[in-house]
């Protein structure tokens, strides 16, 4: 069954990237369809540009439009506003031309939606629909409505080309893929219709326009309705506009998400097309060329995984290796155009059409699974826009992908020349990281418990001891809690005259530091920087200004209790107390994975206590620490993980690192398992970096904080990528010599509900209100949060700037 599965895969892969262009170039010759053509045709056309945050263009745009060569009183220009925020709005009113209306949306609603109410306005016979970026041809509308004298036509696509010299891989790898997609669109026009149309230049016939969803995508839905209403499209390579593609691979990527979830969702609404005995032809090719190219990612990781586990030997097994072969190559060549990227290179050729190829069928996949779990993309952004979108998700899952399809064709190559007499080794091999696995979790905080009494270290406090104390508040973009955090500083138990509270602001650029102003008069220090350097240089910065003994170090985001620094301040009449670490509660109820999160930080809070009573805790929780400011290490500017490193040091000094339950923040946590999973990438990252470096690790004469560090960082650091090769290693040893014990079975049985649980919960938000899929969900994508921070702690890549999430 397995091998049927592997043909039907293999064919339909074959048939979508070489089939189906050959079999459509043959079928476009010997079934050409003809239809009238009338160059006199003037009929009456509004040009409609839709313009969000367009002020760099539009000027040019309008300027292009009049330009045209078609009759000035049959032709109208709108230019749709999507609520701009920027001068675009004003440059189209002050535009010098009766030709030119502005049609402004009310808020922010979508491109569709602003389309809907320009239709309403427009009187014409025609209407074309184009982006802001997008310049004409000067006779592009004459020969799109020279098609429309023939009553069959019910729409024109034009050419949109791309500038030449993008300079960039991005817009090369756009480039040639749009040369296929054009060669693509003139078949199906010649054939029957050229599936859906191209914002930057289509034109229909006004009164077949029906009112759109906004979570429709007009240049797709629209051709479709027109398909069901009897009428064809073509498309006119004379008709061109000339606009610039993508920058970046990673707004190309935000780019395919949208259109692939709006056009997905549009053909879910207009699904009657997909009916063979209705519509013959054009149902063929829009499954040929839309739904099957937006279900490639699923069928070729099914390939993949069928390839991965079938054998290899005879003829078939011949064919798999060689399709296995072509997966590693290409991997590779993504990987490498993905570092490329990575490191602002242009690559070679190979590399970056690889890493494209990766990208956009990624970007195809989670279109699809956003629209499955019900999410539909309506509002917009052009690949022009500066607004910073959070598209490093195709990036991250392009490595993610690439890397493991590298190592797992090279361990199922491995395989291949191992004997099923030695299969044992291997079976050994993956108990052992398993154990080493389950030690890490459940092992470490156990054995830490039983060796309690042998290493447990009491030391002195005095709840009267009142040291001078400097709270320093480290913010970046915190206006909407500065005001709180202020007030609840300046509500702390402790002697005015013997506590400071000085915030230093890295660069802010919202309303953090006019907030902070009003604070001045009742104490509070203010130390502003710009531009914004990173936190450790800001921390570093700060302390030049600080003379107290003791420095509490805390997040802008975090309440404490009023009792707070006395509980922290009172270990230090102990001198071998170099620092103490707080306990801060999260206030999470609002986000999906609170259950999850939850039982992590109580496991991490027992542990730190459990490791502070026996000499010193392993790192310190960076929103509540306190220490004594003569230990202070400055730390590189460079450096990723401030309270990691500042705190450690306190141990490598010979002080202890202690921690204190009794003092309690709060920390309200609104931000969901997205921004968790980039704050887990920047730890791991900044503790491979602390390895490299060497700066942080314990001394050599404590013995007992070395076996606290391997097992409760380093193990944790490592963690995702032993999962991976464990999971790895389990399920080819398991396919390729079935024989195992019955444990082994268990093990691999527990592997597969283990991803599927965590997959399950990823794409349907639904099942995230069951602990059970949420605790799994959250293990699964901590455990490739921390794949992803191991390669960016070994190549340098995880930036110093810090945003207000990552905190």
């Amino acid at each position: 069954m397995s091998i049927f599965f592997w043909i039907i895969t293999s064919l339909t892969i074959l048939y979508l990237y070489l089939g189906f262009p050959l079999i459509l170039a043959l079928l476009a010759k010997l079934l050409q369809r003809d239809h009238a053509v009338d160059e006199t045709y003037t009929p009456t056309v509004t040009l409609i540009i839709s313009a969000y945050n367009e002020e760099d263009v539009i000027y040019e745009k309008l300027e292009n439009s009049l330009a045209l060569d078609y009759p000035e009183d049959k032709l109208k220009i709108f230019v749709v506003s999507d609520y701009s925020d920027d001068q675009t709005d004003q440059i189209v009113q002050d535009f010098p031309s009766h030709q030119v209306q502005l049609v402004r949306m009310t808020e922010r609603a979508g491109k569709t939606a602003g389309l809907n109410r320009a239709l309403e306005q427009a009187t014409s016979d025609m209407v074309v629909f184009s982006d802001a970026n997008a310049l004409y041809d000067p006779k592009a509308i004459r020969y799109l409505v020279r098609h429309f004298s023939d009553p069959t036509v019910g729409y024109v696509v034009g050419y949109a080309k791309y500038a030449t010299g993008s300079n960039t891989s991005a817009g090369d790898s756009e480039g040639l893929y749009w040369n296929y997609e054009v060669r693509l669109k003139q078949w199906e026009s010649d054939f029957h219709s050229v599936v859906g149309g191209d914002g930057a230049l289509y034109m229909i016939r006004r009164e077949l326009y029906q009112p759109l969803q906004v979570t429709d995508i007009n240049d797709f839905v629209n051709p479709l309705q027109i398909i069901a209403k009897g009428y064809r499209g073509i498309f006119e390579p004379e008709a061109f506009c000339v606009e610039h593609a993508s920058d970046s691979f990673e707004k190309e990527f935000g780019r395919k998400v949208r259109i692939v979830n709006r056009s997905f969702n549009g053909l879910l609404r207009v699904s009657e097309l997909l009916n063979p005995i209705r519509y013959g032809r054009f149902t063929w090719l829009l499954v040929s060329h839309k739904l099957l190219r937006w279900f490639s990612p699923f069928v070729l990781l099914f390939h993949f995984i069928l390839s991965l586990f079938l054998p290899l030997d005879g003829s078939i097994g011949m064919v798999i290796k060689t399709f296995l072969f072509f997966y590693l190559a290409l991997a590779a060549c993504s990987f490498c155009g993905w570092l490329a990227d990575r490191r602002g290179r242009r690559g070679y050729l190979p590399f970056y059409l690889a890493y494209y190829f990766f990208l956009m069928n990624i970007a195809s996949g989670y279109g699809v699974v956003k629209r499955l779990s019900g999410d539909k993309i309506a509002t917009w952004s052009t690949v022009r826009s500066d607004e910073k979108k959070s598209h490093t998700i195709g990036a991250n899952a392009t490595f993610f992908i690439s890397f493991l399809i590298v190592v797992s064709v090279v361990l199922r190559i491995s395989f291949f020349s191992i004997k099923p007499g030695s299969a044992f080794i291997v079976e050994w091999f993956v108990f052992a990281l398993f154990l080493l696995l389950l030690y890490t979790y459940i092992g470490y905080p156990l054995l830490l418990r039983l060796v309690r009494p042998l290493f447990k270290k009491e030391h002195k406090t005095d709840e009267q001891f009142e040291p001078t104390v400097t709270l320093l508040i480290a913010a970046y973009n915190e206006e909407a809690v500065i005001a709180d955090k202020l007030e609840n500083s300046l509500d702390l138990d402790y002697p005015e005259k013997k506590l400071r509270v000085l915030l230093v602001s890295d660069g802010s650029t919202d309303g953090t530091e006019a907030v902070a102003k009003q604070f001045v008069s009742r104490g509070i220090d203010l130390l502003s920087l710009s531009p914004n350097r990173g936190k450790m240089t800001a921390l570093n910065d700060a302390f030049e200004q600080i003379s107290s003994d003791i420095v509490i170090m805390s997040d802008a985001n975090v309440m404490y209790q009023p009792s707070v620094v006395r509980k922290l301040v009172r270990h230090f009449v102990d001198p071998t107390v170099g620092a103490v670490s707080g306990k801060v509660l999260l206030q999470n109820d609002d986000v999906s994975y609170s259950t999850a999160e939850n039982h992590y930080y109580n496991i991490e809070h027992s542990i730190q206590f459990i490791e502070g009573e026996t000499g010193s805790l392993i790192g310190s929780d960076g929103a509540m620490y306190a220490l004594r400011r003569e230990l202070y290490p400055w730390p590189d500017p460079d450096t990723i993980l401030d309270d990691f490193a500042i705190s450690m040091s306190v141990v490598r000094q010979g002080k202890r690192l202690i921690h204190d339950s009794e003092a309690v923040g709060l920390e309200k946590n609104e931000e969901e398992i997205a921004f968790e999973f980039s704050r887990k990438v920047r730890i791991v990252a900044g503790g491979i970096q602390f390895l490299l470096r060497g700066k942080v690790l314990p001394p050599i004469t404590q013995p007992f904080t070395w076996f606290k560090f391997i097992s409760h960082k380093i193990l944790r650091w490592f963690s995702g990528s032993l999962f991976l090769l464990l999971t790895l290693l389990t399920l080819l040893n398991y396919c390729l010599f079935p024989s195992q014990s019955w444990l082994f079975k268990v093990l691999t049985v527990g592997l597969i509900l283990f991803w599927s649980f965590g997959f399950a919960g990823w794409l349907f938000a639904g099942l995230r209100k069951y602990t059970l899929f949420i605790i799994i969900n959250y293990l699964m994508l901590m455990h490739v949060a921390s794949i992803l921070g191991v390669y960016k702690g070994l190549t340098g890549g995880q930036k110093v700037t810090w945003k207000r999430s990552e905190q």
